[in-house]
């Protein structure tokens, strides 16, 4: 909204410096933080909010103004409108569906003409082009008072009727500027006997308007719907200063005063004599607001104590009439303030003219709940499996939970025992997944590059019988070569997790595994999850080159699994650490002779596979005992109990 400064110092002197002024406007919620300099007239160029239809208006601004300053405004010399000397019908028939007021009368004996200097600067300094005096006038007050008016030359208006309705969409349309439109469905029009001459709340008809053989005209104000004229403008890509001011809402209260207003200024500038009654249909009658407020629910909103003297000075430099009694303030809101509708919109007023800078500063507190909320999720571990799976090198991804036949046919699952929709949107997205790895092995299908490894951490949805579950799972896959370079990840994510007494039986039951290069990680009779080599089979279908490795395993079983840390002190001896190289029949699990080894007794700490070459196999162990420094001869001892039993129980020896 442009305003001119000395159009605004007609109706409010200007008691600040300009910068302050401007700063202490938009600290109370009128934000002007530029000027500019047109023709030698200073203009605010200020944003006015979508609740505040009254600031798009110069009066509007002056009451703000004047308010921060604490000082009066002037309002604008309203006369009354003369008696009429001549009777020109018109009938209007209303929708309140669509006006919830029309005002207007009818002028007689016009004389269209250019507009004098000060009313054609005026208009140009609000950033219009000047038209003729009748038309200038009806945007002089839009822009003073702030609600649209239409001037319609009366002779175009056939039948002397003007009929409220809605577009049924399609009807053409041409604005007063001459721009033919197609008009879209439930657009607000004002049709004649025969043609649509206007549409409401946006823009006049080229048919009806203003033209400089013009004698006599129908003036009038209206309060159209808001939805419908934010609907119709953004439809029609069609804006403009009427259709913002409508879209706010403007002062319903005000039609008549706007009405006045400009009678006055087309007598004066254009001449005429008043042709009809003056007309107002409404359906009720339009009367200030009266609400109260509580000075103790006022300190509550505001979190601080305002002086009860300063409560009611504020509200009356807002023109809001306040009544104090001991508990409050009774306050008459004008309707041009459609905004203050609760005791809340009170305090806020209150609030902003005092200075939301004036509140002392205090930090928020609050209490936090000991209890988990309803429906409270635990992503912990979760969060701590991947970062243990990008340490890794994996790359995570998120697929769809919808799958399709093919691919579960490909996979060598059966659909009959999957979860199917009864209304998928397409076939591709048929079926809920009730695992994670056919959508990761896909996905190495799209990814050329090599070793590849991704990860993916979600629900699937399980079906038994007619009982259905979700359950979260972790899923990898890796196009490397080397097996051992694949479970690392996995040893990791279990060693991490501290899930020791880990059994790997080497029978799966899922279809798209190698059956012999595969196995069930359990502990226990809990079933933690599998892993293996993709079935050539499968890779063959979908047409993925290479060998693939997987692994899947359930989250819920690993946090049941999963144990805290233990921390102890570091020991103050130092371990003995040695290699052993044995050989072993083959097909020999060398996880089961580590934990052999790890069980056997408490001075070893740790055992791993270091490295193998044929049929040897080298292990790392490591002897400690927390007490005392272990001599080499208790080293042997252990030793050589642990040779005896992998030769007892695996028949593997030391290599010579």
């Amino acid at each position: 909204m442009l305003i001119p400064l000395s159009w605004l110092k007609e109706y409010v002197d200007i008691k600040l410096p300009l910068k302050e002024l401007m700063w202490k406007m938009t600290e109370a919620g009128l934000t002007c933080e530029t000027i500019k300099k047109t023709d030698g007239e200073i203009i605010l160029d200020v944003e006015v909010t979508a609740n505040r239809p009254d600031w798009m208006s110069i009066v509007g601004v002056a009451r703000e103004v004047a308010a921060i300053q604490g000082i009066k405004i002037r309002h604008p010399k309203i006369k009354e409108i003369p008696a009429q000397t001549s009777k020109f019908p018109i009938d209007l028939v209303p929708n309140f569906d669509l006006f919830e007021r029309w005002s207007g009368i009818v002028i007689k004996g016009v004389k269209v003409a250019p507009s004098p200097k000060w009313l054609a600067d005026r208009i140009k300094f609000m950033g219009h082009t000047p038209i003729n005096n009748v038309i200038d006038i009806t945007n002089y007050v839009m822009y003073e008072l702030g609600i649209p008016m239409h001037a319609f030359d009366y002779d175009e208006i056939y039948g002397q009727i003007m009929r409220l309705t809605q577009a049924t969409g399609g009807e053409d349309f041409k604005t007063v500027d001459g721009l033919a439109y197609k008009l879209p469905k439930d657009a607000m029009i004002i049709k004649d006997a025969e043609r649509i001459i206007d549409l409401a709340g946006i823009k006049g008809g080229l048919n009806s308007g203003i033209t400089d053989s013009t004698k006599n005209i129908f003036l009038h104000v209206t309060i159209d719907n808001p939805v419908l004229t934010r609907r119709t403008s953004i439809a029609m890509g069609l804006r403009s200063d009427a259709s913002a001011i409508y879209e706010r809402g403007p002062d319903i209260g005000g039609t008549i005063i706007s009405l006045k207003r400009a009678v006055d200024l087309i007598q004066k500038l254009a001449g005429g004599v008043i042709a009809s009654n003056l007309i107002d249909i409404k359906k009720e009658e339009y009367l200030p607001n009266n609400i109260y407020l509580s000075f103790e629910k006022l300190e509550k909103i505001l979190g601080i104590a305002i002086p009860e003297k300063d409560v009611v000075q504020i509200l009356s430099r807002l023109n809001l009439s306040p009544k104090k009694n001991k508990l409050g303030v009774e306050c008459s809101v004008p309707t041009y303030r459609g905004d203050i509708k609760i005791e809340e919109d009170l305090a806020e007023e209150v609030a902003r003219l005092y200075g939301y800078n004036n509140f002392p500063k205090t930090m928020p507190s609050c209490k936090t709940n000991g209890q988990k909320i309803p429906y409270f999720f635990d992503d912990s571990l979760i969060l701590n499996i991947k970062n243990l799976l990008v340490a890794s090198g994996y790359t995570e991804t998120k697929n769809l939970s919808l799958v399709s036949k093919d691919l579960i046919i490909k996979f060598g699952m059966n659909p009959d025992k999957q979860i199917k929709i009864t209304n998928p949107v397409s076939t591709e997205y048929e079926y809920m997944r009730s695992s994670l790895v056919p959508e990761l092995v896909s996905a190495v299908k799209i990814n050329s590059e090599e070793n590849l490894k991704l990860f993916e951490i979600d629900k699937v949805y399980l079906k038994t019988g007619k009982i259905f579950e979700e359950k979260y799972k972790v899923a990898a896959v890796f196009t490397g070569d080397s097996f051992r370079n694949f479970k690392t990840a996995l040893e990791l994510i279990l060693s991490k997790l501290h899930i020791d007494n880990c059994s790997i039986e080497f029978e799966v039951d899922k279809p798209y595994l190698h059956q012999s290069k595969a196995g069930t990680i359990k502990s226990g009779v809990l079933v933690i999850g599998e892993f293996g080599e993709i079935n050539p089979l499968v890779l063959n279908a979908l047409q993925v080159p290479g060998k693939v490795y997987c692994f899947e395993m359930d989250i819920e079983t690993l946090k049941k699994l999963s144990k805290s840390k233990n921390f102890v002190p570091v020991p103050i001896n130092p371990a003995q650490v040695e290699d052993l190289t044995l050989t072993f029949p083959p097909k020999t699990r060398i996880g089961e002779v580590l934990q052999l080894i790890i069980n056997d007794s408490k001075l070893i700490i740790n055992a791993e596979l270091k490295d193998t070459y044929k049929d040897s196999v080298t292990l790392r162990i490591w002897y400690q005992d927390p007490k005392n420094t272990l001599t080499n001869t208790e080293v042997a001892a252990i030793r050589k109990s642990i040779l005896e039993k992998i030769n007892r129980k695996f028949g593997g020896s030391v290599k010579n």
